[in-house]
């Protein structure tokens, strides 16, 4: 599978947007707001005594910056990541310059969370992609 043609798809994890619109294309279902993606921790062992004992958050909030918030929205399984790419330089220019090596970069660290799954087609809505709260 050719990476330029697959269908980068969010993971069903908890995020939402918050803040004022920034850049953003006028595509349906794009805010241009500033997501937060929330992971819940996996304590097992003698960290999970720590951190019951010290009453830590059971959830990480994982805020993105405007690019890579941008980036996740436009993450619907509806897009291959040529045209993601596209519309990325169309509304970033040269801030995100060299656009390809920038959102690899940010598509591998997704992946290595587990936050986002490569498809060979477009997304059928086999799980909830939707955002939480806005």
């Amino acid at each position: 599978m050719n990476p330029s043609e697959c269908f980068p798809t969010r993971s069903p994890v908890e995020w939402h947007t918050i803040g004022e619109t920034g850049p953003h294309p006028q595509i349906v279902g794009i805010t241009g707001k500033q997501v937060i993606i929330v992971i819940e921790k996996q304590t097992r062992g003698f960290e999970g005594m720590v951190s019951k004992l010290f009453r830590a958050p059971r959830k990480l909030k994982r805020p993105l910056d405007d690019l890579n918030s941008l980036f996740w929205e436009l993450m619907d399984g509806s897009r291959d990541l040529k045209t993601i790419t596209k519309i990325m330089d169309s509304t970033f220019h040269e801030r995100i310059a060299p656009v390809s090596d920038r959102l690899s970069a940010s598509l591998v660290k997704f992946l290595e969370l587990n936050l986002v799954v490569l498809l060979e087609s477009e997304f059928d809505n086999s799980w909830d992609i939707s955002s939480n709260a806005d």
